[in-house]
Order: C-alpha cells, then structure tokens, then sequence
C-alpha cells in the first residue's frame, strides 16, 4: 500500500531527526512554532510510516486558507522558510503519493514543495507539480580568520575597512528587549520604501528569540552608529550550518556601509561556534546576490514546485501571480 501520513508526537519526531544526519533547522520542531507564533500558521507535524506501521521519515506541512482555497506547502511561500520537504531516507515519488492522498483526505486545494537540491526535478513533473530552479549562496567557512578575510572581494574588505574607521560598531544582542524595537522600525522603514507591509511582525521576531536563543541557536547583531542603531541582522543555526534569515538598515547611513560590517562580524563568530558552512538565503534578487557574493559565497540551486489540486486553485493562482500586492493589502484590511 505504500507510506502513509500521520500526525505525530513531538517526542517521536525529534528522536527521529536525531537518528538522521540530513535535514536542517527548517525541520526542527521548534521552527514550526515560531511559524505558527509569527505567520498565524497552522503546521501539521506529519510522520510518514509503511505498512507495517514503522516511521520512515518527517514531514512539517504548512498550512493556510486563502478565501475558499485551503493553501499547503513544505515550505508555503511567505512564510520565511526557504526550502523544507519531506525528512529521511524515502523515495521521492513514494512521498508524493503519500502526500497526494493525504492531499485528497484533508481537501487540499493547492500544494507547494521547497527542496534543498536540484534532484527530483523529473519525478516531481511526472506528478503533476511545475517545477522551477531558484538559487541560494553557500559560504564554507575556513577554520583561520585569515583565509576567512582572504575569501573577501576587495570591495568588500574595503567596504568592512571603510565602515569600522567611520566609527560603526556592531554589537551582539543578549536580550529580546534590547533589539527587538529598533530592529522591527528598521524592517518597517526598508519595506516602506518599497511601498509593501513588512512581512515580519514583532511576534515573529520574539518567537525567534524564545525558541532558537536559549540553545545558543540565534545571533542578533545591531550595527551602532553616534548612538544610533542603523542596521541588524539574524542569523540562526543549526548543527554546523548557519543562516542569513534577514537583515535590516537605514539607507540614510549606507555612506559607512554598515551591512558589510555586520556580516563580517557575523563570520568571526561562526567560525568560533564551529559553523562549517554559511547558508546565506537566497539570490534571485541581482543587487542582493551581488553583496552576498562580495563575501565569496558560491552559487547553488534548490528547487522549487507547487500543484493545483483544484480547478479553483489553479484560477486562484493565476488571479494572486496578476493582483498580488493588491489581493494582500485588501486581506490585510479586511
């Protein structure tokens, strides 16, 4: 009869990733909460079991209702998870049947997968799913500070050089309230510019904090410029990989390059905390990319694939690719 998706007890689902080598912090338990805390979620912690009722793998499956469509995704889009999927040694396409009749089960109009490799492209067309490439950055991190420094572009080096002779510190925040409020107008004041809501609220920023900082997990970073808190990032961990989750500044200040500054002390303590590799999250926006590169990182793609179950779902996502922003903004106020 092939595998089965089941709800599971979050005791048995970290036993299991800790048996398993793969995965990331995107699988943990304690990320599901922060998405439900931050993004008004529900996560449905599936276990995929064989007949003979043995778990064989995860898999946190977000879900969400828009209108009359009820949303899926591992990850779902908007939701600050770039990649997710199912968790442990299964084959693809057995998943994603699994996943199709669980589908059917729960009424499920549209789905979304999140993958963190390009593998699977031609199985997941075969099911039914279009399919896309997006790219990451990866960073190895070296164990000496001076290769570190050496993997910079010179524009980069000089940007860090040019940022901590203007005076610009960068500081490591020890409590939720010492960052949480200059951090959030910041993120208010860059999505303001580009005429867009923010998409993190302050509930999303502290469950963050109370979920990931006390398993020495999350590093905050403020950049400080004549007393002023000018640009921040987060940067999670998990195991030996750490995260670019998201970065703030103020565009006034981007003549003392503070965000350069800010990475390059968030490399000096990964390399301490034994962080092997940077994930830095995402380039498919070109300016961005460019930075992200600027510290040597090196190109990867992951994929990206998304279903209509429904012939509503697929006049829906052809409607919200067309009236996005307007479709959020009229949800927003009703």
């Amino acid at each position: 009869m092939g595998l089965k998706l089941k709800s599971i007890k979050r005791e048995a689902w970290q036993d299991f990733q800790k048996e398993t080598p793969f995965g990331s912090l995107f699988h943990r338990w304690e990320w599901q909460d922060i998405l439900e805390i931050g993004f008004g979620v529900k996560v449905n912690r599936l276990g995929l079991f064989n007949d003979e009722g043995v778990l064989k793998g995860l898999l946190p499956l977000v879900e969400r209702k828009m209108s009359l469509l009820k949303l899926a995704g591992s990850p779902l889009s908007g939701a600050a998870t770039p990649h997710s999927g199912p968790l442990g040694p299964v084959l693809l396409d057995e998943f994603l049947s699994a996943l199709e009749v669980y589908g059917a089960e729960k009424h499920i109009d549209y789905l979304e997968l999140g993958l963190p490799e390009v593998r699977g492209k031609e199985v997941l067309e075969q099911n039914g799913y279009t399919v896309e490439e997006l790219i990451t950055l990866d960073l190895p991190i070296p164990q000496e500070e001076e290769a570190l420094w050496s993997g910079l572009e010179v524009r980069c080096r000089n940007a860090i050089r040019k940022a901590e002779k203007s005076g610009v510190k960068v500081i490591e925040a020890q409590a939720l309230e010492e960052w949480l409020e200059p951090y959030y107008q910041l993120s208010c004041g860059v999505y303001k510019r580009q005429e867009k809501d923010p998409p993190f609220s302050k509930e999303y920023f502290s469950a963050l904090w109370q979920n990931l900082y006390p398993r020495g997990d999350l590093v905050v970073l403020l950049a400080q410029y004549e007393g002023k808190t000018i640009a921040g990032g987060i940067f999670p961990r998990d195991r030996n990989v750490g995260y670019y989750l998201d970065g703030v500044s103020d565009r006034e200040y981007n003549k003392v390059v503070p965000n350069n500054l800010v990475q390059w002390e968030y490399l000096k303590r990964a390399q301490a905390m034994g962080i092997t590799l940077y994930d830095m999250v995402g380039a498919n926006i070109p300016s961005i990319a460019k930075f992200k590169k600027s510290f040597g990182s090196q190109e990867r793609n992951y994929l990206y694939a998304y279903r209509n179950r429904t012939l509503a779902a697929r006049l829906g996502r052809s409607v919200y690719v067309k009236h996005g922003e307007t479709i959020k903004k009229f949800l927003k106020r009703s």
